[in-house]
């Protein structure tokens, strides 16, 4: 239930953050609506399941750099994060996710993170329950 509900957090925030000229950009669907509304859950999903895999491993091994830039560093790995999760979306037939530059991604990334926090909180989804 939780990865349900991430995964619609994020839906929702990468779909917000496709408003903002940042250079992220989400392909197929483009018949109906409700097809449109799956491709932006698969793209949540691949992001919630890289967030959920990856980057803790990222984050463990970039710890001397955690440490350095005082958790500044976590920036970079939500933006490598969100590079992984483009990268993998091309295996995906139905559902491709186009990321920018390396500052309008960090910037996609950065706005990805707030809005699915925002609405994962109201969801609920951000409980330890």
């Amino acid at each position: 239930m939780k990865f349900l509900l991430n995964t619609i957090a994020t839906a929702i925030a990468v779909w917000v953050t496709t408003l903002l000229p940042l250079g992220l950009a989400v392909g197929g669907g483009e018949d109906e609506w409700w097809q449109r509304v799956l491709v932006f859950l698969g793209v949540a999903a691949i992001i919630v399941l890289v967030n959920t895999l990856v980057t803790p491993v990222l984050t463990f091994l970039s710890l001397p750099l955690l440490i350095l830039t005082l958790g500044l560093f976590m920036i970079v790995i939500a933006w490598l994060s969100l590079w992984i999760a483009a990268w993998v979306s091309e295996w995906v037939p139905w559902v491709s996710l186009t990321i920018g530059g390396f500052w309008e991604t960090l910037g996609a990334a950065i706005v990805i993170a707030i809005v699915s926090s925002i609405i994962g909180g109201l969801l609920g989804a951000r409980s330890d329950d």
